[in-house]
């Protein structure tokens, strides 16, 4: 199930980088929040995000970047956005950022310091 996840948000974050199938205006990433694929697209969607994704796929295209709906409640979507990193020990994590994305009205909040 985490896997699968995981795979979702991958292709979510490919799908808006080619502007295909869920790749929505900014206009349109706002208001309530209806479900995690949409919790992804506004924090894929994030100026510093992009850069982020941005950076890796020049500087690092080996490296796989993960958004991803870590945990939810009644009322926040968690959402983790890190890469892959391919290294000499085969590889690790490295977090980009940890954000809280509200379902009532769509509003991002970075929760990294």
């Amino acid at each position: 199930m985490i896997h699968a996840r995981k795979i979702a948000g991958i292709v979510v974050v490919l799908m808006l980088l080619l502007g295909i199938g869920g790749c929505r205006p900014p206009s349109l990433l706002s208001g309530p929040v209806t479900s995690k694929d949409d919790a992804i697209a506004r924090v894929t969607a994030l100026p510093d995000v992009m850069a982020w994704i941005k950076l890796v796929q020049t500087r690092s295209p080996a490296n796989r970047i993960v958004i991803d709906v870590d945990s939810e409640d009644a009322t926040i979507y968690t959402v983790h956005a890190y890469e892959l990193v391919q290294d000499e020990l085969g590889g690790h994590t490295a977090t980009f950022g940890w954000y809280e994305v509200t379902r009532a009205n769509g509003v991002v909040r970075s929760v990294m310091p």
